[in-house]
């Protein structure tokens, strides 16, 4: 399978951390002008996400070399439900500790796992048992936290110089914003913490360098998927007997 979060990123996040451990923090909703001191840092964001327990992420982020939808609820106890999509396809998954169930469209069984039509036809609709050892790389580390912890210190690492602006609301939670304000590298990133409670990232975005538009909530909330029912799930035996029929 080729879906595999895109490793320059993930590289460059972990060679800035150090450096970004050494930074300082230079109305309605999204608003905010001008400078301001105190409140979170940067880097307390990314340690946030880290020692989190569980998050909802939803937004844009690269996997592979496409631009892909998610929209993931998941815990640090291995919980996960969650959707991603890309140019090649929709997948929609449940994760329970090494179980896994993962639900492709027709456009994603053809791209990821190349079954013939005929068996497409008839998979199409069904969830997929598999083990989480077997799923696509990608989308086990989309049911990671570390996976958001890295996107944080991303965006952090292409734009470590961000102003830090006035408190303000995002969709009714305060938060501190940090906007990139380079005249020579204003490419529109920025990310919102948490202004209450452990700094949280609540927003982050960098269109351009570390190609990512998030956003996250739910910290800490419990995370409890649902199996599917078994008259919606084929194993692997039953996908191996359509394979054979369809010869």
């Amino acid at each position: 399978m080729k879906y595999v979060i895109r490793g320059h990123r993930v590289a460059v996040a972990a060679a800035g951390t150090a450096a970004l451990l050494a930074l300082t923090a230079c109305g309605s909703d999204d608003e905010g002008d001008g400078g301001a001191s105190g409140g979170p840092a940067q880097t307390d964001a990314v340690e946030a996400m880290r020692a989190a327990t569980s998050v909802h992420a939803v937004g844009e982020m690269i996997v592979v070399a496409d631009p892909a939808q998610i929209d993931v609820r998941l815990d640090d106890k291995g919980n996960c439900v969650g959707s991603a999509t890309t140019d090649d396809g929709a997948v929609e998954f449940v994760m329970q500790g090494d179980k896994a169930w993962m639900k492709p469209d027709a456009a994603y069984l053809d791209s990821e796992y190349m079954y013939d039509d005929a068996v497409i036809e008839q998979i199409e609709g069904s969830y997929l048992a598999e083990t989480r050892s077997d799923v696509q790389s990608a989308i086990t580390d989309l049911c990671k936290i570390d996976t958001y912890a890295e996107q944080t210190d991303s965006v952090v690492s292409f734009s470590p110089k961000m102003t830090q602006k006035e408190q303000t609301k995002h969709k009714g939670v305060p938060v501190v914003p940090y906007v990139n304000e380079d005249p020579m590298n204003s490419d529109g990133a920025g990310m919102k913490i948490a202004a209450e409670g452990k700094p949280y990232p609540v927003t982050i975005t960098d269109p351009e360098g570390a190609e990512v538009d998030l956003a996250f909530s739910a910290f800490g909330e419990p995370v409890k998927p649902k199996a599917p029912s078994a008259d919606s799930v084929l194993t692997e035996d039953q996908v191996m007997d359509l394979e054979y029929e369809a010869m």
